[in-house]
């Protein structure tokens, strides 16, 4: 994430009443053997085609995988108004169905040309009129009844760079779809009443928590004194005391304070990465401010900044983060990826194949033996 996401993540200060019974991050799940009780997937694994498909689906069985991420953008749906092209989804909604794994969609928080509003960026917009997006979400779910498992309105909206708009436009585009799902026609209210009335089996996830965000919460809730964000740079005490209340983080605490307390979901999303050490605190924070279950739809590591990135390493923390986050009782967690390489280059080395030649790499046998 860009370097603007650490002060996005103020969010902490007015989410301060955290616990103070946090969990003993003394305890090193690393040490413990055996299998673990989370239920492991994929975040983004390549299915946009028949070929990646084909890669794909026997690297997820042999992995023991029945559960994944994928994208979708409303652009690419209806880049006319009226005028849908539902068949790249179909494809991969149909081969999901058929090969028996359930499906977590995020749909992005950006929107065709004709329905954005000036206020965008390059991953966002506001909605010039929210019945357009209310009327994709319902043709969505209509087309495809409870066979989306999990649906996530945008991702990491703490964040400007991924969310322009404020919370409050943001708690009305994701609560379009919920209550659709309850057969309520709200139009401030869009993902979650869409889901509630036409794939009432289909859970909504509010997502998610960037693992910068997570630090600062818990940097400027008293609860860690310092940290390393994705470039390297380590934040202490003095920085925290520095910037903790200023106003561009108190912007970003009013923002998330909105959304929960506004935004209807079933589920809430924290995304998990490189200091596992860390993660029994990140989960209290949030597990003090909502009480909603928790999943996880990325976690990876190592942070190649900071880290060693030799592959044994890698499998070492891999088997590491997977026993921290069973060990914190979360039901469910998607890897962060099939295949090496993302646009965050902290994390170009997060993945179980060699981008270089597609071979397995150690990790994925780590993987392999604890998702039995």
């Amino acid at each position: 994430m860009p370097t603007r996401t650490v002060f996005l993540s103020a969010i902490l200060i007015a989410l301060s009443a955290c616990s103070d019974q946090v969990q003993d991050i003394n305890k090193n799940p690393a040490q413990e053997t055996g299998s673990v009780d989370v239920t492991l997937g994929i975040s983004f694994p390549p299915v946009a085609d028949e070929n990646q498909r084909d890669f794909a689906l026997p690297l997820l069985e042999e992995l023991n995988v029945k559960q994944i991420r994928i994208g979708e953008r409303w652009e690419f749906r209806e880049p006319t108004p009226g005028n849908f092209n539902w068949g790249p989804l179909d494809d991969r909604i149909s081969w999901a169905t058929q090969n028996n794994i359930e499906i977590l969609l995020t749909i992005q928080s950006d929107g065709p040309d004709w329905a954005c509003s000036p206020l965008r960026n390059e991953n966002s917009c506001v909605y010039k009129n929210n019945s357009d997006f209310q009327n994709y979400i319902e043709t969505l779910l209509q087309r495809y009844p409870n066979q989306i498992q999990r649906i996530q309105y945008g991702n990491e909206w703490q964040s400007d760079f991924w969310y322009i708009g404020n919370g409050e436009q943001f708690t009305a585009a994701n609560n379009i779809v919920y209550y659709e799902m309850l057969e309520i026609h709200i139009i401030k209210e869009i993902v979650y009443n869409a889901i509630q009335q036409l794939s009432p089996q289909t859970k909504l996830v509010l997502g998610g928590f960037t693992t910068i965000s997570l630090r600062f919460l818990a940097g400027c809730g008293g609860q860690i004194d310092s940290f390393y964000n994705n470039e390297g740079i380590l934040i202490d005490q003095d920085f925290l005391d520095a910037n903790c209340s200023s106003p561009e983080f108190q912007y970003v605490v009013e923002k998330i304070n909105t959304i929960l307390k506004n935004a209807q979901y079933d589920e809430i999303d924290i995304h998990l990465y490189d200091d596992a050490e860390n993660w029994p605190v990140f989960f209290d924070v949030i597990n003090t401010m909502v009480r909603k279950p928790i999943i996880v739809t990325e976690f990876g590591g190592p942070n190649v900044n900071i880290e060693p990135v030799d592959e044994q390493y890698q499998a070492e923390r891999l088997e590491r983060y997977i026993r921290q986050i069973d060990a914190l009782g979360i039901t469910d967690a998607y890897f962060f990826k099939l295949v090496e390489g993302t646009n965050n280059p902290a994390h170009i080395k997060s993945g179980l194949i060699r981008a270089a030649d597609l071979s397995k790499k150690q990790s994925f046998f780590t993987f392999k033996t604890l998702n039995q």
